[in-house]
This record gives structure tokens, C-alpha cells and sequence, in this order.
């Protein structure tokens, strides 16, 4: 008989003999079960009330006699899709947790427009920002959310440092950033040809875009230790780079 279905649920082996032979039984006795299964009686009254108290047998007067009968194992399938709806529902909840652990990143995926709107949002509250980008891929699809977030950032008095790609639409598309941000923001010009998507950096939080119209998505890593090298790399190509008026 298949025990080992029964024992990967938690039930003990002697138990798992006891519920099969209930099964093939139907309404019987510790005796009757006992037989069955080679247990010692006391053993089967053991493990018996183990299953009454999971649901799995049920106890039974007759004549003034106790019986025993195992329950449907139809229960036992409806249990385990419970679970599997339980466990479905609380990962999101375990994930957060093991994300919390001391010394592990926490990484995300932000996927298509939506997405990458919602870390332009995250964005408007950050103190300093430091932006590597090539302003041509992302001013069609977002220029109205990079307006609102230029104009948010000057409001709040944020340090903005960015480094554009040296192309003439970067730089005319600069000029208008400027214009809505205000004095806090600074530009330069990168010499190095490679300049496809947008990488922003602020607090501890690091952000990788790929601003392809097919397929549009942001990695956000947030930890200390990964941020502040970004941050010490982009300070060396900072002083690198061009500036531009």
C-alpha cells in the first residue's frame, strides 16, 4: 500500500497503515485494525487518535460500542489544494521577508510603461541623483513623465548630475530638461560610444532600464554597499566628462 503518499504529508508511517487499512475496512474496530495492520493494540489506539484529530478517521457508537471509520481520501485532496491556495497566497509575504535579510540585496523587475512610470514616481524623493542615459531613447514614451519629474526634483532642491550620450538629440533634449529643473541640475557629455538605455542611481537603490518600445523593463537593486560603488564609478566618469552649457 502507498504509505510513502501519506507519510510525504506529515503522517507518520504506522498511522499511514492505519488509515489504509481503514480505508479497505470501512466501519471497523481497533481490533479489526490492529489484524490488519500487525500493530499492537495499543499502538493502533495511538496513531488512531493522531487521525482523528487531522479529520481522517471518525469515531462511531454503535450498540454502545465504539467503531472507527477512516473519512473519504477525497479529503485528503481537497486539504492539499487548500494548502497549495495558502502557500500561493502567503509567498509574496515570504519573499518580502527573506528580501529583509541583513546583507542581501533587494532586487525587483519593473516591467513595461506602468512599471517604469512607478519608479520615475520613487524617484521624485530622492535627495541626489546621478544619471547615465541616452535622453533620445525614452523622450517619446516618457517625455511628459520626465518633465514632471525634472520639475519635482528642482522643486525639491535635488542634486541631479547626469551624463548624456554625445549625440545632438541628447544634448537638445538636455536643453529642455534644464529649462524645467532649474539650477540643481547639472549635465556632462560622455565620450564613450555605448550610451542605449538609461541607469539611474539614488540613495541605496541602483536602476537598470532597457527603453525598448517591444519590450520595456527596469531592474531596481536597492543595497548600500552595491550603491555606493556605482555611485564612486559614476563620480570617476563625472570627472571625465564634458561639461555642457
Amino acid at each position: 500500500m502507498r504509505t510513502n503518499v501519506l507519510t510525504s504529508m506529515g503522517i507518520s508511517e504506522k498511522a499511514a497503515k492505519v488509515y489504509l487499512s481503514g480505508l479497505s475496512l470501512g466501519t471497523t474496530s481497533i481490533q479489526e485494525i490492529a489484524h490488519k495492520t500487525g500493530l499492537k493494540r495499543p499502538t493502533v489506539y495511538l496513531h488512531i487518535d493522531e487521525l482523528v484529530r487531522r479529520g481522517l478517521f471518525e469515531k462511531i457508537a454503535i450498540n454502545k460500542k465504539r467503531y472507527y471509520r477512516a473519512a473519504d481520501p477525497r479529503i485528503l485532496e481537497e486539504r492539499l489544494k487548500g494548502n497549495l491556495v495558502a502557500m500561493q497566497q502567503a509567498i509574496p509575504e515570504f519573499l518580502n521577508l527573506q528580501s529583509k535579510t541583513p546583507g542581501k540585496p533587494q532586487v525587483a523587475l519593473y516591467e513595461g510603461k506602468e512599471g517604469i512610470e512607478t519608479i520615475y514616481r520613487e524617484l521624485k524623493e530622492a535627495s541626489a541623483v546621478r544619471i547615465w542615459s541616452n535622453l533620445d531613447a525614452g523622450q517619446v514614451l516618457f517625455h511628459d513623465v520626465n518633465m514632471e519629474v525634472a520639475e519635482t526634483l528642482g522643486k525639491n532642491g535635488a542634486a541631479v548630475r547626469e551624463i548624456i550620450a554625445d549625440t545632438k538629440g541628447a544634448r537638445r533634449y538636455s536643453r529642455l530638461v534644464v529649462k524645467v529643473a532649474g539650477p540643481t541640475y547639472q549635465v556632462r557629455t560622455g565620450t564613450v560610444d555605448g550610451f542605449a538605455n538609461d541607469s539611474i542611481i539614488y540613495d541605496n537603490v541602483i536602476t537598470l532600464f532597457r527603453l525598448s518600445e517591444n519590450n520595456m523593463f527596469v531592474v531596481r537593486i536597492e543595497d548600500k554597499t552595491i550603491a555606493d560603488s556605482m555611485k564612486a564609478l559614476f563620480d570617476m566618469a563625472w570627472k571625465s566628462a564634458r561639461p555642457f552649457r
